[in-house]
């Protein structure tokens, strides 16, 4: 596919830092981040377009740089109000937010981020409308475990905490609700939907999540860092790809004209393709030069027809407009022609296919009997029919693996086991291979848990006879491994003296008992059935560091006793999703995290006070640089070449100590970021140990005591859920 135009801008583009905006009210025009802290804006229909003919140093006209000095993160471009004249380009760096009006060379508002800016984008403020039709927007910009909304004054409308960083941003209807929902995907491999600070849907993937886009209601595309892009269709997987390579930018747009939007990937081989949304079917692919920065759609041209804009990492932009002409109009007889032998075909290549297999497989069989005896060859494929592969767990006190065992409950032989998991990404490469020194009819496969994930288990288990090592039947089995299976549930016996956890979560028991066993019974791998009674106090071990849980159910009250804070509240969450629960309040105590939180708290305080100090040396600092420039340049017009060598040296001298106190504040700025994301993550858990409004309000609560410096309000509501005066 040809490009609608191709230009050349000899600027590096950033990853992901690339928005089209509308600065005049007019005019479409590109901007996009560049190296040396700058952000360059393409504006080539101020006068005319320029065709692929005209030279690249015409372009070059066309370019404006804004200097930002610092590295730039993440672009927004958007309206405040609908009223607006123009767009407002939105920069966000490693630690600020500035708001530039492009039109006026002006800045609309500056605002210090300590948290951040890794995504950006104009969404709709909560609760703030200026009339139906033209509600207000804000700038959301995700940082390192936060959300935050502002004005455009500069004002914080909004603010919510994540699990980590935040890497993308889009809006969408998930849930179907009629409303849309704030999605953003995050380091920890999760992707949340807000609706203000409620999350209303929580999904994990395998790998870090680096883009998002909006495709249409209840749909949205993701692409992860290993290499993975698919479409999510309300709160379940439609499909995924998945390459060696990584993504770099992700889109929607109808690219074949067939009036149904396509996803347009970018990757970092410089691979630029699009897949149909209903199966992720290839519907056109195109190498470039260089790795792929940024997708943005726009009427780049002004011609009435909306183009997919890629940008390249070495600063070439090229626009692709939706084919027309090759493909027949929808509802045409010739489309349901087409379409109907495009099917047969499909079917006929699939029906092609699976023959080649069999034909292979009949060849490596005859192969294999051939080379064996008469004799031999007719014993060889032979087992029992009654063989099957029956996958039990087994328990242990002494073990520190979730282990699995496969039997064949006869005499044939495992050679080899296969699992496979792609869901929860239990396994690195997806999948795991087993192959015992010697072939017996029992295989234990240990499982080295890393995070708590319900999955489910796919095994392909090669068996065979004794004393025939060439052929083998391949047996089909599946298991459904719990989320909290790296429990190990003590009893009787075992059980013994237990030391009870200081931490705990309290709440009223919100169902009856008989479904609180249900759940226990769904979330861990019990080594014995829950006796049925109004009550239970279960005992497990962790099978990663050997702690405790204690789990105590009576009709009034539940309490969850462990020293981790994190599994509490993972706990809390599945708990209320599996119940279909929606509201829950708790009363928590872990006096092992609130004193680390006491501690990080100082930490936060004294960075601060560091921060200041260091910047207010830096101010005098650069007073002093001004005024020893100023009396080196009255030396040399006085030609006093003595005092002008000794104002150098000055100079030279507090050069090397503004950059010494530069790395000073590097060092000091880290330490603060990396005290307010566990500040934050510390919220966001305190939050988990509820469910559904409660843990909006303790997020709010929390902001409220961080901005008013409350430091004994902040714990209190941890502890409660609550604010004190209620």
């Amino acid at each position: 596919m040809l490009p609608a135009f191709q230009v050349h801008l000899h600027q590096p583009i950033l990853e992901r830092v690339a928005q089209v905006g509308k600065f005049d009210g007019r005019h479409p025009a590109l901007a996009c981040g560049t190296t040396a802290g700058k952000v360059f804006i393409h504006s080539p229909n101020e006068n005319t377009f320029r065709d692929n003919s005209e030279s690249d140093e015409s372009e070059q006209n066309s370019v404006r740089f804004l200097k930002i000095n610092r590295k730039v993160t993440a672009l927004a471009a958007g309206k405040f109000e609908a009223a607006d004249q123009g767009d407002t380009l939105v920069v966000g760096t490693q630690s600020s937010l500035l708001a530039y009006d492009v039109e006026k060379n002006s800045d609309i508002f500056y605002k210090d981020v300590p948290d951040g800016v890794s995504a950006m984008l104009f969404a709709p403020a909560p609760r703030a409308a200026s009339s139906v039709n033209s509600p207000s927007q804000m700038v959301v910009v995700g940082g390192n475990c936060s959300l935050q909304g502002f004005g455009r004054d500069g004002g914080e409308l909004f603010w919510t905490v994540t699990g980590d960083n935040v890497r993308a941003l889009t809006v969408n209807d998930v849930t179907g609700h009629g409303r849309d929902e704030l999605v953003a995907g995050s380091d920890d491999f999760e992707i949340r939907a807000f609706q203000n600070e409620e999350v209303v849907f929580e999904c994990t993937e395998t790998s870090r999540v680096l883009a998002l886009t909006a495709i249409k209601k209840q749909m949205f595309g993701y692409a992860l860092q290993n290499g993975t892009v698919g479409v999510y269709k309300g709160k379940h997987r439609a499909w995924r790809v998945k390459s060696k390579n990584m993504p770099t930018a992700i889109h929607s747009f109808d690219i074949d004209g067939d009036g149904e939007k396509e996803i347009v990937m970018g990757w970092s081989n410089g691979k630029f393709e699009s897949r149909r949304l209903t199966n992720g079917e290839a519907v056109h692919k195109e190498v470039l030069s260089s790795p792929v920065a940024a997708l943005v759609t726009a009427d780049y041209r002004m011609d009435g027809k909306e183009e997919i804009i890629c940008c390249s990492a070495d600063g070439e932009i090229c626009g692709y407009f939706t084919a027309t002409g090759d493909f027949p109009a929808p509802g045409s007889s010739s489309t349901a022609a087409t379409d109907k032998a495009s099917q047969e075909e499909k079917e006929v290549a699939k029906l092609s296919k699976h023959r080649a297999a069999l034909q292979l497989e009949i060849k490596a069989l005859e192969a294999n009997q051939a080379g064996a005896s008469g004799a031999t060859a007719g014993k060889g494929l032979r087992i029992r029919a009654d063989t099957n592969i029956k996958v039990r767990s087994l328990a242990s006190k002494t073990a520190t693996n979730f282990e699995l065992e496969l039997c064949t409950e006869n005499d044939a032989v495992i050679k080899m086991v296969v699992v496979f998991e792609s869901e929860a990404g239990i396994f690195e490469g997806e999948s795991l291979v087993v192959r015992p020194a010697t072939m017996s009819p029992t295989v234990r496969i240990p499982l080295n848990l890393n995070k708590h994930a319900a999955a489910r288990l796919d095994f392909k288990v090669l068996v065979g006879s004794r004393g025939h090592h060439t052929s083998f039947h391949v047996f089909e089995c599946t298991f459904k491994l719990p989320k909290f299976a790296a429990f190990h549930h003590i009893t009787g016996e075992s059980a013994g003296p237990q030391t009870t956890p200081e931490g705990y979560v309290r709440f009223i028991t919100p169902v009856k008992p008989q479904q609180m066993y249900s759940w226990i019974d769904n979330a861990f791998v019990l080594a014995e059935a829950i006796p049925e009674s109004s009550q239970a106090q279960l005992m497990f071990r962790s099978l990663r560091d050997n702690s405790r849980l204690n789990i105590s159910i009576t009709p009034q009250e539940t309490v969850f006793r462990t020293d981790n804070m994190e599994l509490a509240a993972e706990l809390v969450q599945h708990m209320c999703a599996f119940l279909e629960w929606r509201e829950l309040e708790s009363v928590a105590e872990f006096p092992q995290q609130m004193e680390e939180f006491r501690n990080l708290l100082v930490r936060v305080d004294e960075s601060n006070a560091i921060r200041l100090k260091l910047t207010g040396e830096m101010a005098d600092d650069s007073n002093q640089v001004k005024n020893l420039i100023i009396r080196v340049e009255d030396s040399r017009i006085l030609n006093d070449m003595s005092r002008m060598r000794r104002f150098y040296s000055e100079l030279f001298s507090l050069n090397n100590q503004l950059l010494g106190e530069y790395t000073k504040r590097s060092t000091n700025h880290q330490a603060l970021l990396d005290a307010l994301k566990e500040v934050n993550s510390m919220i966001q858990l305190a939050a988990r140990l509820r469910f559904g409004n409660a843990k909006s309000t303790v997020i709010a609560a929390c902001r409220k005591a961080i901005k008013n410096n409350n430091i004994h309000a902040l714990f209190y509501i941890v502890k409660t859920g609550k604010e004190e005066h209620q």
